[in-house]
């Protein structure tokens, strides 16, 4: 018989205070101390942010960012000094092989991984406490909230423009995320996840997100791929006749 929910949120409590005395200082040092230095918003960071969408030459990075091909080079001369960047040959099609480059795991890391340990502690406690149900209920009030803390962002929009605004939305919180307008609709495309590890043991992480968009979007857009079931992103059609959410 499960717990009534006072006896667990007490319980949480001392699970959270436990977990954040044992990762507090890692991520007090590296996270915050990455954010405060606006890492993404330099030359160095943008470049580090196009190698996590996929592998690029310097040619390549120097179209797409719009500087000159020996001002990339130093740049990623210094990534791949700091251990964040590699080289490797590479043929694509029947070309001659490219040299390209893309980022090593601890480049991977640069982008927000939160506290995987910490949360699936206190969702595995969760789980035990009050049963699968109160994981999923948990993470669907976080997407209510959150749906409804942005409701203004979206009023008097067009599908189109309500996609562009969720992706706003998760890149104000650690995801990579981009829109790509095809004739079906609208593909949204998330390329990191910052509860990468927690979601493969509590899929129902991803409902916060599901949630904001059922709440958007009056069509149901359908998941293609998931970084939770090992794919490289977390893939979205919305469709492009999908109405607003609301009637607003």
């Amino acid at each position: 018989m499960a717990r009534p929910s006072y006896v667990i949120v007490g319980r949480l409590s001392e699970i959270v205070k436990n977990c954040v005395d044992y990762l507090g200082y890692f991520y007090y040092n590296t996270f915050e101390t990455m954010r405060e230095d606006s890492f993404f918003q330099t030359t160095r960071g943008r470049i580090v942010a196009a190698l996590k969408r996929t592998p690029k030459t310097a040619s390549e990075l120097s179209t797409e960012l719009g500087l000159t091909a020996n001002a990339v080079r130093q740049h990623l001369a210094r990534l791949e000094r700091d251990g964040l960047v590699a080289e490797a040959k590479a043929r694509r099609g029947r070309t001659k092989p490219s040299q390209l480059f893309s980022l090593t795991h601890d480049g991977d890391r640069l982008f927000p991984q939160r506290y995987d340990v910490l949360l699936n502690a206190v969702l595995d406690e969760v789980r035990r406490e009050g049963g699968v149900d109160a994981v999923a209920t948990i993470f669907r009030n976080i997407g209510e909230r959150s749906a409804r803390r942005h409701a203004h962002r979206f009023e008097g929009k067009d599908v189109g423009q309500r996609v562009d605004e969720i992706a706003k939305i998760l890149g104000e919180h650690g995801v990579l995320a981009d829109v790509e307008r095809r004739p079906e609709g609208f593909v949204l495309r998330e390329h990191n996840c910052p509860f990468k590890e927690t979601a493969v043991s509590h899929p129902q992480v991803c409902s916060v997100v599901h949630t904001l968009m059922g709440e958007s979007l009056s069509d149901k857009p359908q998941q293609r791929t998931s970084i939770a079931r090992g794919d490289d992103t977390c893939e979205f059609l919305v469709p492009a006749e999908s109405g607003t959410a609301g009637g607003n």
